[in-house]
């Protein structure tokens, strides 16, 4: 099955994402506290051969706030409107538009359905920041730093100024767009993975179906031709004892051996018919629960077993159906091993289910050396343990003293 690529762990992107927010938090702020000079007041220029600029007291005060302003990069991914709040605000002041565009960057990302708003707005606050900057005392940073006159309105200072907005605002256009493409691939990537999931999971499917056809066709053409077979025999020997007169005995163990066989055959029809269902589910099939343990005895001792059982249910019905078949089958399991392998031998059998003491089954039959003949692989006592371990509950099973003991407790479903 086609696996998608572990995730980072989450605090190795928290690590990376805290070293991208105090990069841009340091390039931004000392950015900006250059900028500084840009607003009237905050510094005192001296050109000349030796250009020098003094930081003024209102400038100490521009430069705190511009580091206040910029610590709102380190919520940009949340709170996109926080840097846009506070770049509008340096803005505004004349520092410059470098935080605005972290903001609208973020804004641009978080909600894509404002594309046009935010760009409109973006455009127009940026335009109107350069015009100041060209057109009045505000802005002299850049001009200072190269050497040009402001106050004159040099052709190349104002051209540089605009180059530069249009280069900013393409900046951002062009990470926006990368980052929009990203998303989209990743997400594409995410449903083609996803797509391949559930193609592998309908493939699975489906063979897990044409497996259960094959045991279903396995079953009905094999071990049901034989239980029919044995089904009609059972009843001809009944007819046969009955009108014989061979005794009330022979004729009760024709009639254990028709019920028998009639039942294992209903059994076989459910499974066959559960396995061919899309669902998997035996729904045709005699659904098995406790209640059929008295039943069960019963045929057992007409046919001549010696069985010796103490069964207490109580509240039954408010336990699980997987619990409860699951506890009959163990019993009818335990008892079918046990007169397998002991034959003449007397079985004990306890049975003690309730709410507040769960789900107990106990069988001991006496170790015998003589067996019934039949041929047995020890699946029995696999899936009596298979079943215990997948409801949570445990399973001893074995020989003590002369003894074979089979001691399974449940928990209450």
């Amino acid at each position: 099955m086609t696996t998608a690529a572990p995730a980072k762990p989450r605090r190795l992107v928290r690590l990376l994402n805290g070293g991208w927010s105090t990069g841009l938090f340091l390039i931004g702020a000392l950015f900006d506290t250059l900028c500084v000079i840009n607003v009237p007041g905050g510094a005192t220029l001296t050109a000349g051969e030796a250009p020098k600029a003094e930081v003024t007291t209102i400038g100490v005060l521009l430069v705190l706030l511009v580091f206040a302003c910029w610590t709102t990069v380190y919520v940009r991914s949340r709170a996109p409107w926080a840097p846009l709040i506070a770049g509008g605000l340096l803005m505004l002041i004349g520092v410059s538009y470098a935080l605005v565009l972290v903001g609208v960057y973020c804004a641009l990302v978080r909600w894509p359905r404002r594309t046009v708003l935010i760009s409109g707005i973006t455009a127009g606050a940026v335009a109107l920041f350069v015009l100041r900057e060209v057109l009045t005392d505000w802005g002299h940073a850049l001009a200072w730093l190269l050497g040009m006159d402001p106050i004159g309105a040099d052709p190349a200072w104002i051209g540089g100024a605009m180059v530069m907005a249009l280069l900013s605002l393409g900046l951002v256009a062009g990470l926006v767009a990368y980052r929009r493409a990203r998303d989209e691939a990743s997400i594409s990537r995410v449903e083609a993975e996803q797509q391949h999931e559930r193609a592998d999971a309908l493939d699975e499917q489906l063979a897990r179906q044409a497996e259960r056809e094959r045991i279903a066709r396995d079953l009905h053409d094999g071990l049901g031709h034989r239980l029919s077979s044995m089904a009609l025999a059972a009843g001809a020997f009944e007819s046969q004892a009955a009108a014989a007169h061979g005794g009330p005995a022979l004729a009760e163990w024709a009639r254990v051996v028709h019920r028998q066989a009639h039942a294992a055959l209903e059994d076989v029809r459910g499974v066959v018919g559960g396995l061919r269902s899309d669902s998997g589910g035996v729904a045709d099939a005699p659904v098995a629960s406790m209640r059929q343990i008295s039943g069960l005895i019963a045929d057992l001792r007409s046919a001549g077993h010696r069985v010796d059982a103490y069964v207490f249910l109580e509240g039954i019905d408010r336990t699980s159906p997987a619990f409860d078949a699951a506890a009959f089958r163990i019993v009818q399991e335990s008892l079918t091993n046990a007169l397998k392998h002991a034959p003449g031998a007397a079985v004990s059998v306890l049975v003690d289910a309730a709410p507040d003491r769960g789900i107990r089954v106990r069988t001991v039959n006496r170790l015998v050396s003589v067996s019934s003949g039949i041929p047995g692989g020890g699946r029995g006592i696999a899936g009596i343990r298979e079943r215990a371990v997948a409801l949570g509950g445990t399973a001893w099973i074995g020989p003590y003293q002369g003894e074979f003991i089979v001691d399974v407790s449940l928990p209450w479903g």
